[in-house]
C-alpha cells in the first residue's frame, strides 16, 4: 500500500498523539471520577478518528481511502456517543444510564456505520467521488442523502450532550462551572469543522472534521492539569462553600479551625480569618461545641444551639477518622432549625391544650353520664338506672344463688303538701327523705327516686325479715323527721311495700309488680306502715 506525505496527514497524526496522551493522563485519574471512563474511551475514539483521517489522507490507491474513511465513520459514530455518555455521567444524570438506555443510544450510530460499510450497494453516502486538486494526493467525496443523515444524527448527539453540560454550568459552583464550559468549547470546536465541510466551505477535499479534533484534544488537555477535571476535592470544596445552607466546621485534634464554609460563618457570627486558629479563641459557643465533641462514644453527637435569641441550630459532631480508623478531628454540621423547633413548641403548646380539653372533655363525660342516671333534685339514682341495673343484679344472684330485698316507698299525702304549702315545700319533701334513705344504705345497696314521691331500694343479699326490719327504721326515721318551709314544721310519713328475689318473683316485672301490690296494700290499711309482699306460690312449692 503506497503513501504520500501530506500536511493535513502529519496535523491529524499529531491530533491523534494529542488525544491518545489524553486518553492517558485521564486513565491516570480514573479512581476520582465516575465519568473518566466515557472521557477516556471519547478519546480513545477520537484518536482512531484522527488516526484513519490521517491514513486515508496518506494513502494513494481510491479503494485504500474509502476504506480508511469508512474506519473514520466508525470512529467518528463512537466519538458523539461516547461524548453523550461522558456528558451524561459528567452532570449527574445517571437516570439515563441504565444498560436498556445506553444500549438505544449506541442503535443509530451502528447503523451509520454500517450504512457507510455498505455504500458500495447504495451509495447514500457517496454517490461518486472527485480526484482533488492537481498534484495533491485528495479525493473529493460527493455526498448523498446518507451523509446529510449521519451529520444530522452527530449534531443531536452533540447538542443533546451540549445542553447537559449547559445546565450543569449554569446550576453548578464555579470549578464545576469552569469545567463544564471548557467541556462545551472543546465541543463546538469539532462542531464549526464539521460544519465547514458539510457547507463545502473548507478547501477542496480536505475534511477539517478530524483536524479540528486538535483544538478539543489542547483544550481538554488543559483541563486536565489547570482546572483538574477528574479531581473531585476542588469541585467538593467549590460546593461546599458556594452552595450548602448548612453551616460545616472542621476541626482538628487541638481543636483548630482547619475549614469553614459561609453558613457556618454566618451561623456562628465569624468570618473567615479565623482559620487556623483555636476554636476557643474565636467561637463564641466554643464551651458547647466542645462538649459535643468530646463525646468520643457517639458516632453522631447531637446538641440544640441557640447562637442568637430566636435562632435555633441542631449541630451534629461527627468524628473524623483515617484509613487506620485514628481519629484525626472533628466535622461540625449546623442546620438551622428554628422553623422546626417553632413548630415543636406549638405542638407541645397545642398538645398540651388538647390534653386539657380531652380531660374537660372527660369530666363532662362523667358529669353528663351522672345526669343521666341521677335524679336532679335528690341526688339519688333515677328509675332508668335502676331499670337497667336491678335485672343484672337478679340475674347476679340466680347464679350465685343470694337474695334480693326490694322496697318501695311512697310519701304520704304528698300532695297534700304541695297543694297545701306550694311546691317547693314538696321538692323540700323529696330531698328530705332522699337524706334519710341515702343514711340507711349500705356500699352495695341501690337507692332509686322511682317516680313522683316514690322511691325504691334494692338490698342485694338481705332476707324478707332484715329487709323488713331496715324498712321500719326508715319509716320511723321518717316519721320522725319534719321539713321546715317558711318557718313552719311539716310532719312527714311514709308507706312501703316489701318484696325479695326469688321467693316474691322470679323476673324483674314480677318482682316490682307484687313489691307495688304491698304498697298499694300499705296505703289502702292507713298509711305510714310497711307491707311484704305475697310470696310465689310455685316457688314456695319448689
Amino acid at each position: 500500500m503506497a503513501f504520500q506525505f501530506t500536511l493535513s496527514a502529519l496535523v491529524l497524526g499529531i491530533t491523534a498523539l494529542m488525544s491518545a496522551g489524553v486518553a492517558v493522563a485521564a486513565w491516570r485519574r480514573r479512581e476520582t471520577c465516575t465519568a473518566s471512563l466515557p472521557f477516556i474511551l471519547l478519546m480513545v475514539a477520537v484518536t482512531g478518528y484522527a488516526t484513519n483521517a490521517a491514513l486515508e489522507s496518506a494513502v494513494v490507491s481510491l479503494a485504500a481511502k474509502i476504506m480508511y474513511s469508512k474506519l473514520e465513520y466508525v470512529a467518528s459514530g463512537s466519538v458523539i456517543t461516547f461524548f453523550l455518555l461522558f456528558a451524561m455521567r459528567f452532570t449527574g444524570e445517571q437516570r439515563w444510564l441504565k444498560p436498556r438506555n445506553t444500549a438505544w443510544l449506541w442503535v443509530i450510530p451502528v447503523l451509520n456505520m454500517a450504512l457507510a460499510a455498505t455504500n458500495e450497494w447504495h451509495r447514500w453516502i457517496w454517490p461518486d467521488f472527485l480526484p482533488g486538486p492537481m498534484g495533491s494526493n485528495q479525493l473529493i467525496y460527493q455526498h448523498g442523502p446518507g451523509f446529510f443523515w449521519i451529520m444530522a444524527w452527530a449534531y443531536f448527539y452533540t447538542l443533546w450532550a451540549g445542553l447537559l453540560l449547559t445546565k450543569a454550568a449554569l446550576r453548578s459552583s464555579l470549578i464545576h462551572r469552569q469545567q463544564s464550559c471548557l467541556l462545551l468549547l472543546g465541543a463546538v470546536v469539532p462542531l464549526i469543522g464539521g460544519s465547514l465541510y458539510m457547507l463545502d466551505l473548507s478547501p477542496p477535499g480536505l475534511n477539517i472534521t478530524p483536524i479540528s479534533f486538535l483544538g478539543s484534544g489542547l483544550i481538554y488537555f488543559a483541563g486536565l492539569f489547570r482546572l483538574r477535571m477528574f479531581d473531585l476535592i476542588p469541585v467538593a470544596r467549590d460546593v461546599l462553600i458556594e452552595s450548602m445552607i448548612d453551616g460545616v466546621l472542621v476541626l482538628d485534634l487541638k481543636n483548630r479551625i482547619v475549614d469553614m464554609n459561609l453558613a457556618a460563618q454566618r451561623f456562628l457570627r465569624v468570618t473567615s480569618n479565623c482559620i487556623g486558629e483555636p476554636g476557643k479563641l474565636t467561637l463564641p459557643h466554643w464551651p458547647e461545641l466542645a462538649e459535643l465533641t468530646q463525646n468520643l462514644l457517639a458516632d453522631n453527637a447531637e446538641m440544640l444551639l441557640e447562637p442568637t435569641p430566636g435562632c435555633y441550630l441542631e449541630v451534629h459532631s461527627i468524628p473524623l477518622r483515617n484509613h487506620n480508623q485514628v481519629l484525626t478531628g472533628h466535622l461540625i454540621v449546623m442546620r438551622n432549625v428554628t422553623q422546626r423547633h417553632q413548630i415543636e413548641v406549638e405542638l407541645r403548646q397545642a398538645n398540651q391544650r388538647l390534653k386539657k380539653q380531652l380531660h374537660e372533655i372527660k369530666r363532662l363525660q362523667v358529669k353528663l353520664k351522672e345526669q343521666a342516671i341521677r335524679d336532679s333534685l335528690t341526688g339519688l339514682f333515677n328509675r332508668r338506672y335502676f331499670d337497667e341495673r336491678l335485672p343484672k343484679e337478679l340475674k347476679r344472684a340466680a347464679r350465685e344463688d343470694y337474695p334480693v330485698a326490694v322496697i318501695l316507698f311512697d310519701l304520704d299525702f304528698f300532695k297534700h303538701i304541695n297543694d297545701t304549702f306550694s311546691h317547693h315545700a314538696g321538692d323540700e319533701a323529696l330531698r328530705t327523705f332522699a337524706k334519710l334513705l341515702q343514711h340507711h344504705c349500705r356500699g352495695v345497696d341501690i337507692a332509686c327516686r322511682y317516680g313522683g314521691e316514690e322511691f325504691v331500694l334494692a338490698l342485694p343479699g338481705m332476707s324478707l325479715m332484715q329487709a323488713h326490719q331496715r324498712a321500719e327504721e326508715i319509716r320511723l326515721d321518717c316519721q320522725a323527721a319534719y321539713v321546715t318551709y317558711e318557718n313552719q314544721r311539716i310532719p312527714l310519713t311514709v308507706s312501703g311495700g316489701i318484696g325479695v328475689f326469688p321467693k316474691t318473683g322470679e323476673t324483674y316485672d314480677e318482682v316490682l309488680k307484687m313489691v307495688d301490690e304491698a304498697l298499694y296494700q300499705a296505703k289502702s290499711e292507713g298509711r305510714n306502715c310497711i307491707r311484704q309482699a305475697e310470696p310465689n306460690i310455685s316457688k314456695l312449692d319448689s
